[in-house]
């Protein structure tokens, strides 16, 4: 894989206009003194594939994402889609941004492979990335999202750090996280959200992996992590899918991490 060198750091307007914009050898910074505006987009441009480290705003943790193309384009929320957001997020009018090449180390950690608190709906720049094939009423705090953003907190449901993914009582429903790349994966931590008694559960689900293979795992009604461990696999997806939902009365369950 090519090494970062350059990495030019941008916010663009609606109409694709450079507001302010940044370069440096393998880091830069870029400080803005504006307040933001619908349409506005950070954007980092590097050679080719890679990982980086971006800090988008002061009130968001620092995200290593991969970069499968040259190009990584992350529109400012606004209005509604702030809402899994914390409360000051990217509002005001001084900001700094700053993005990096990520080391070895950082990358080829065990660690959460799934973990991305900048993904967006419809991004096709940088991956962790998670789908599903419904979302709950298309709310902003039930979006497929949430599940990657690193927030466990699952004992209520709505605004931050409240959010996660709803099925919109899909008995359906899917929900998938895209990697970008191969990585090799033993195993995966389950946060139910924990609403109860407003929440259901599902007591079974199964793992279909992009090698073909699939993983049954029966869940409990528990606001604790579950962990369900595999044989090692090197695999570009995972899906959670045929969610199999308890006798309880509730219609709702849902998934916080």
């Amino acid at each position: 894989m090519e090494q970062v060198k350059k990495i030019l750091l941008q916010i663009q307007d609606k109409d694709g206009c450079v507001l302010v914009a940044a370069s440096g050898e393998d880091s830069v910074q870029l400080k803005y003194t504006s307040e933001y505006r619908p349409g506005d987009c950070i954007v980092v441009k590097v050679p080719g594939p890679q990982h980086l480290s971006l800090l988008a705003d002061e009130e968001l943790p620092e995200s290593l994402v991969f970069v499968q193309k040259t190009e990584l384009r992350y529109p400012i929320p606004f209005g509604e889609g702030l809402q899994p957001y914390p409360p000051h997020s990217f509002q005001g009018s001084n900001h700094l941004i700053s993005v990096r090449a990520a080391g070895e180390k950082e990358i080829y950690r065990y660690r959460n492979l799934s973990l991305n608190p900048l993904d967006v709906r419809g991004n096709t720049d940088s991956y962790p990335h998670c789908t599903a094939n419904v979302e709950t009423r298309g709310e902003s705090v039930f979006a497929a999202r949430n599940t990657i953003d690193g927030v466990i907190e699952n004992t209520c449901h709505g605004e931050w750090p409240y959010q996660s993914w709803g099925d919109d009582e899909n008995p359906n429903a899917e929900i998938m996280v895209e990697f970008g790349r191969t990585v090799r994966a033993d195993k995966i931590v389950v946060f139910l959200r924990a609403d109860f008694p407003h929440d259901n559960y599902w007591e079974q689900v199964t793992f279909l992996f992009s090698d073909g293979s699939k993983l049954i795992a029966p869940l409990e009604k528990t606001k604790q992590g579950q962990e369900i461990c595999c044989e090692p696999k090197q695999i570009e997806w995972v899906k959670m899918m045929q969610l199999v939902k308890s006798e309880e009365e509730s219609p709702f369950p849902a998934l916080t991490q």
